[in-house]
């Protein structure tokens, strides 16, 4: 009896192992390796198959020989066809897709793009515009021998597809120690970008500041110009900027207003290290036309890490510095050491 019963339980298990990998996707690689799971995303060469026995990977297409489906996904050819349905793999690199409509033979070079029912193009979701909105908050505070406290807000909102972006924000921050004001600042711009080739396109930005601290009422920047894309990779951008603004800045002190055009320089970089956490760095140099010792350097250099489990909070790390060459007070140089809580929604 024992005997049985042991022998009824393997089997058992055995048939369920076996279902549990029938109703699996596959993929066969150049090797001969066969990695079963379901594949959520075929899409610029990378076939995204998630496992329950090594999480989610992402295997190359050039060194996938063939792949099949249990359940029906839509495929995308090189031709341009598409079409939904199970794929089943006939040998040699050959498929076979079938639909309502009739059964499509083809081979998995061949194969551009394939998602799953509830899924899109991965393409058209490159190219849609969509709106981003990002709200932050930074709070220090210290208290004992110093009494200090510090308080940072913005809220930013960019409307971006694959060529152009729109983007708008506006910040404040205010500071205190031993009842002193140290920060007192309110800042908002926007700024458009458009790319009408691979590298060349043209921006147009605009901001005012006022900055009690530094004496400064009110200062207006806007520039237009050529922007240059020298990197543009899924995990990396590097972009250039070069023309021609005017700023106009208005003193709290008995300094001299000041209103001039000028040159407008600036370098953005993006770097996406995983999936979620990405490095931003932002220089701009504006010089004044009527005197090149007159001008303004502001650099921003962050990391962005994911927080939980969704995509929703963020902490950004960072240093902000902006150097001034003719300052209305004593203090050319201001750095700032920040970490934000950011909230980002669409």
């Amino acid at each position: 009896m024992l005997k049985n019963s042991l022998t009824t339980r393997a089997l058992t298990l055995a048939l369920l192992l076996a279902a549990g990998t029938a109703h699996a996707d596959l993929v066969v690689t150049t090797d001969g390796a066969r990695l079963t799971g379901t594949i959520t995303l075929i899409d610029k060469g990378t076939i995204h198959l998630d496992t329950p026995y090594a999480g989610k990977l992402k295997i190359k297409q050039e060194q996938v020989a063939s792949f099949e489906t249990e359940s029906p996904v839509t495929v995308r050819l090189q031709s341009g066809t598409v079409m939904s349905g199970p794929v089943e793999s006939t040998g040699d690199g050959k498929l076979k897709i079938k639909s309502e409509d009739g059964v499509l033979e083809t081979n998995t070079a061949r194969v551009v793009a394939s998602w799953g029912p509830e899924a899109e193009d991965p393409e058209v979701v490159r190219n849609r515009r969509e709106w981003q909105y990002d709200a932050s908050v930074d709070i220090t505070g210290k208290t004992g021998n110093t009494e200090k406290f510090n308080m940072g807000a913005s809220l930013k909102a960019k409307l971006k597809g694959p060529n152009d972006s729109l983007s708008f924000y506006a910040e404040y921050e205010q500071g205190e120690e031993e009842g002193n004001k140290t920060d007192d600042r309110a800042a908002g711009g926007m700024a458009y970008e458009s790319f009408f080739s691979k590298h060349l396109g043209w921006y147009v930005r605009s901001e005012l500041e006022m900055d009690n601290i530094d004496n400064i009422k009110m200062r207006s920047t806007s520039a237009a110009g050529m922007s240059y894309r020298l990197i543009n990779k899924d995990h990396q951008t590097l972009v250039a900027r070069s023309g021609l603004g005017y700023r106009y800045t208005a003193y709290d002190n008995d300094k001299e207003d000041e209103s001039s055009p000028t040159l407008d320089f600036g370098l953005a970089h993006t770097y996406q290290f995983m999936d979620d956490i990405y490095m931003t760095n932002d220089l701009t140099y504006v010089p004044s036309l009527d005197d090149f010792a007159n001008y303004r350097v502001v650099h921003d250099s962050g990391v962005e890490i994911p927080v939980g489990s969704g995509n929703n909070w963020k902490i950004r790390m960072g240093v902000k510095n902006e150097y001034e060459s003719q300052p209305a007070n004593d203090n050319k140089l201001d750095t700032s050491y920040y970490t934000k809580m950011i909230y980002s929604w669409r």
